[in-house]
């Protein structure tokens, strides 16, 4: 049994990487400011009722989900599974790694950025149309590039990598080098792209603002409170000793420090840590009910596909032919690849690590869901 890969939603919504040389920009270009989705629309009243992380599945859940996870355990060498919702209760599994044992987040970490902005934001120190000069003036557009188009990847910044992470520390001002070198790639706010370098810019923003520590702001604002034991912040030439080996079309890849993404992917943790992260979300334990929603409205079409638009550092998607309407970010990094969401039809949380670059966590995450909703 394998997993079925339907690609109708598959668009890449793990994209972390895109392998260009020939983006540079000055004076910006024009663009086509990117449209609008009504998904967020489609979201029930804000914030949800909590779930009872107490109870455990009846026999039919539980096996219902370890076939399906069977179904794809063979796709990798380590997966970490969690499955949370009122009527389910709450259902963990590993496989090929220990229940502590963490995998990289990746690209989920965005998340914990974007928190922490409207965090700031509701204390009064930051603002969303407020400019990025007063941090980066050196940047080119500086006085035209919000903390708004930095969080929804409309700022025109962009900077291509050559390959996957790999190698030694390297700090985020290597990449603010190469942005000043290269311009942006659009007029502020006219076209959207995935943005790795504008999450790490929203990091040393956070930074200033607090004085303090990108670090100690993720364990303060969000680690702390939400209890959650299993996720770790990266460090720069700090081996996270709990992490798994991670793998690219089954092959161990070589030493990387994860810490290098910083702020665009900030962590390593388990699926039971990320369901308990995103149910603390939409329970209203980190942000208030309408910063969520800015979180989620506007939401920008990713990558040109209707299904799947990108907020203020959530997805937000109604993918008719799969899981229907969910709120999710995904994640992939050399060796890693993983996705966490809330699926209100269903009334689900699901989240899915895996420790092969090569395997979508979101077809897993489907096989899961399916399990319960198809019997």
């Amino acid at each position: 049994m394998y997993i079925r890969i339907d690609t109708r939603w598959m668009f890449g919504l793990v994209l972390m990487t895109v392998v260009s040389s020939s983006w540079a920009a000055d004076p910006c270009q024009p663009g086509q400011p990117p449209r609008p989705l009504t998904h967020p629309d489609l979201i029930p009243d804000l914030p949800i009722s909590p779930i009872d992380f107490t109870k455990t599945p009846d026999s039919t859940d539980s096996g219902s989900l370890e076939a399906a996870a069977a179904g794809f355990k063979d796709r990798a060498k380590a997966w970490s599974l969690a499955v949370a919702g009122p009527n389910v209760g709450v259902w963990e599994s590993t496989v090929g790694a220990d229940s502590n044992q963490r995998f990289a987040a990746a690209s989920i970490g965005k998340s914990m950025t974007a928190v922490m902005v409207f965090q700031h934001i509701e204390a009064g120190k930051l603002s969303l149309d407020q400019s990025i000069e007063l941090w980066f003036p050196e940047l080119p557009e500086a006085s035209s590039v919000t903390i708004d188009q930095l969080l929804t990847h409309r700022s025109g910044y962009f900077v291509p990598a050559s390959g996957p992470l790999s190698g030694a520390y390297q700090p985020p001002e290597t990449t603010f080098d190469q942005l000043i070198q290269q311009g942006p790639v659009f007029c502020p706010g006219e076209g959207w792209m995935y943005s790795n370098v504008a999450y790490q810019l929203l990091g040393r923003i956070l930074e200033a603002v607090s004085g303090v520590s990108y670090a100690q702001l993720l364990s303060q604002y969000i680690l702390e409170p939400l209890k959650l034991r299993q996720t770790h912040v990266l460090m720069p030439n700090q081996a996270d000793e709990a992490m798994v080996q991670g793998h690219h079309g089954g092959q161990a890849v070589g030493f990387v420090d994860y810490a290098s993404a910083y702020a665009a992917a900030p962590v390593s943790s388990t699926a039971s840590d990320l369901v308990h992260y995103w149910h603390g979300l939409f329970t209203g334990k980190l942000v208030s009910p309408a910063s969520l929603q800015r979180m989620m409205k506007p939401a920008f079409a990713m990558f040109g596909n209707d299904q799947m638009g990108y907020g203020a550092g959530l997805q937000v998607g109604n993918i008719k032919d799969g899981p229907g309407v969910l709120v999710m970010h995904s994640g992939g990094i050399t060796g890693f690849a993983s996705t966490v969401a809330w699926l209100p039809e269903h009334q689900l949380f699901v989240a899915v690590m895996v420790n092969e670059r090569q395997v979508p966590a979101e077809a897993a995450l489907w096989a899961l869901v399916r399990s319960l909703v198809d019997r």
